[in-house]
């Protein structure tokens, strides 16, 4: 039936108007209406937590939600689920640890996303690898290259199941993954703050499971510091949960979007970031909670934008120098050096392309950095990198949040494409393929060595190329000439 509504992602960034919207129960009904509109694009959405235009299709848009069964099981490799498409990840937490006790390997901030967009994305937390390294089989519908007609492939092996653990949406409908469980665990959190990177890093030794902020305009990093652990449960694990909910997921929000739209609005932002938030942080306060509940937050409860870069271990240092600079200068209505070393010059002068936005945006959100492990896929923004000297050092995500709206988030926009460029020229960085995203096809094709690979197993999946919307295409754009592909088993 024609779609009569538009659909709007979660930070209301992006507008949808397919000609077609499907909500189908069952795999047939998904075989059914891919064999009518075979000649049509098709991309799916889980719950549109993307900023990214990876969910645009003017065709025909798949929400899988009625696909959301959950089976657990035991092998040789252990505790596994397989998991309908459709089905959020706090469900599938819920259920797994309701039926056996189980949870996922990696949590991120939020569990409000479907499985398959969890995956396709790569999804992740701090300390482990993303979700898409745990998966061991997924099935996915898509057009037969000879009969052209709707079938269902199971992928479960070699550089095939590589590429599906984060493909995109770009091989076809994904329909169950599999994925590695474990017994549910516990989680010893607390709060410490440093004055410099390397003090924060070196703790990576005791905890492991850490992220950790820093704070704009004050400068200095914010550790949540986090381990697996044996003790038993906090017993004001309830109320740490309650302060950490109210002072941090809603009260900060609210300060910050207040801020924002204040007249005095930078003023009043580095005011309230070196005196009013840091006082809000309870340092070394240690509790213990399960997993599910210490790794959580909940940060979808305000709209907003996020930019994500990934950079490796030995990059990320600099990498944090220099956006810090370049976020002053944003600030800044002097010319004047804002530099903290003295061995580089000012971002003003060593990236012109910053010039003209001096002075029109000033950074509101505490950026989260957070621990990424190499992943075992062909593109995910952790996946093994190409330089011997780095091939399996761990990613950081550094995350630039912000909550301004329609014409105030201007600044914004014009810094990120500038910055993401910045950061991946001088320090190989990633863009999170789900969040907002400003890598050239060029660039995309230098910085994923497996890229190629990953593109020739993607056109034995979809050679008439059904799958792929325009913002993929020119993700890929510099990478077209591919050698045909092996075939698969199909069921």
């Amino acid at each position: 039936m024609p779609n009569t509504h538009h659909l709007r992602n979660f930070g209301r960034n992006l507008t949808l108007t397919p000609k077609r919207f499907y909500t189908p129960k069952s795999e047939h009904e998904v075989l059914e209406i891919m064999d009518r509109h075979a000649g049509a694009v098709i991309r799916c959405i889980g719950r549109m937590h993307s900023w990214s235009n990876i969910l645009d299709c003017e065709d025909v848009t798949f929400d899988l939600k009625h696909l959301r069964t959950v089976k657990t099981g035991t092998d040789d490799a252990g505790h596994y689920a397989e998991v309908g498409a459709g089905c959020q990840i706090k469900h599938l937490v819920k259920e797994l640890n309701v039926s056996q006790q189980w949870t996922l390997p990696s949590l991120g901030f939020i569990t409000e996303q479907t499985i398959a967009g969890a995956i396709s994305t790569g999804t992740h937390g701090s300390g482990k690898h993303s979700l898409s390294h745990y998966v061991q089989a997924v099935r996915i519908a898509h057009y037969d290259a000879d009969s052209g007609r709707a079938v269902i492939t199971e992928v479960k092996s070699g550089d095939e199941l590589r590429a599906a653990r984060c493909s995109l949406g770009t091989l076809g409908v994904i329909l169950t993954v599999k994925i590695e469980v474990r017994d549910q665990y516990r989680v010893e959190e607390q709060f410490r703050k440093y004055s410099n990177i390397n003090d924060v890093l070196a703790a990576e030794t005791e905890f492991p499971l850490q992220q950790f902020y820093l704070v704009p305009w004050k400068w200095s990093f914010y550790a949540q510091q986090r381990r697996e652990t044996m003790k038993p449960p906090s017993l004001l694990a309830w109320l740490y949960h309650q302060y950490r909910f109210w002072v941090f997921d809603v009260f900060m929000h609210l300060l910050i979007f207040s801020l924002t739209r204040t007249y005095f609005s930078k003023l009043c932002t580095q005011l309230a970031y070196r005196w009013i938030i840091p006082a809000c942080v309870i340092r070394n306060w240690k509790v213990v909670a399960d997993s599910s509940t210490q790794l959580v937050m909940e940060h979808e409860l305000f709209h907003h934008i996020e930019l994500e870069l990934f950079v490796q271990r030995p990059e990320l240092p600099d990498a944090l120098d220099y956006l810090t600079e370049a976020l002053k200068t944003m600030a800044s209505t002097s010319m004047a050096s804002t530099s903290a070393r003295g061995d580089r010059p000012p971002v003003s002068r060593a990236s012109p392309a910053f010039a003209h936005l001096q002075g029109s945006y000033c950074h509101h959100y505490p950026i989260c950095i957070r621990k990424v492990q190499c992943d075992d896929t062909l593109i995910s923004m952790s996946c093994q990198s190409d330089s011997r000297t780095k091939a399996m050092e761990p990613w950081y995500s550094i995350t630039l949040t912000n909550l301004h709206r329609g014409k105030q988030r201007t600044p914004f926009m014009e810094m990120m494409p500038i910055l993401t460029n910045e950061l991946s020229v001088r320090f190989g960085a990633r863009t999170h393929w789900g969040k907002l995203f400003g890598m050239s096809g060029h660039q995309v094709g230098s910085l994923y060595p497996a890229l190629q690979r990953f593109l020739t197993i993607r056109a034995h999946f979809d050679p008439t190329e059904r799958f792929l919307n325009d913002w993929a295409r020119d993700c890929f754009s510099n990478n077209n000439d591919l050698p045909k592909p092996t075939s698969l088993t199909k069921i």
